[in-house]
């Protein structure tokens, strides 16, 4: 019996998943704190997409650069929509292609913003899989501690 491997004594195996380190970047803080998810180049595909050439795209950013901030999601079903799984759609009806934000809550008064697109009919189940994604890696980085928030540049 003496051979016997104590199982206390066995392999060690360590997983790291670099992945649960998270990137966010500061849009705006008020009464709500609104973020936006960064890659791992450190490219916000929120801003990236809503600093486009439209006034659509523009207007969408301001909204999430004062309205959002000071006032917190539209309470209208027809600017902010719930897509299930804590996933919310924030919709802005211009004429052709409708805008979309998609983002999440955290403690409260924080909003999360996944990505950005526009839209036919119906939201694409790619975008809706990919903002369930990004926040089930925001609250493992989180209960990690490995949340990092930058501040957004002032040329951006």
């Amino acid at each position: 019996m003496s051979d016997e491997m104590n199982p206390k004594e066995g392999k060690v195996l360590t997983f790291v998943n670099r992945r649960v380190n998270m990137k966010l970047v500061r849009i705006a803080r008020e009464q709500w704190d609104v973020l936006a998810v960064l890659g791992d180049r450190g490219e916000c595909q929120v801003l990236d997409f809503l600093t486009g050439p439209s006034a659509a795209q523009r207007s969408m950013l301001r909204l999430l650069r004062s309205q959002l901030p000071a006032e917190g999601p539209p309470r209208s079903v027809e600017l902010c929509k719930a897509l299930g799984d804590g996933i919310f759609e924030l919709r802005r009806q211009p004429k052709g292609p409708k805008l979309r934000v998609l983002f999440f809550y955290d403690d409260g008064c924080r909003i999360v913003c996944t990505n950005a697109f526009r839209k036919a009919e119906r939201t694409p189940r790619t975008e809706v899989r990919l903002a369930r994604d990004l926040k089930r890696q925001y609250f493992s980085a989180k209960r990690l501690r490995r949340l990092r928030i930058e501040e957004e540049s002032a040329d951006g």
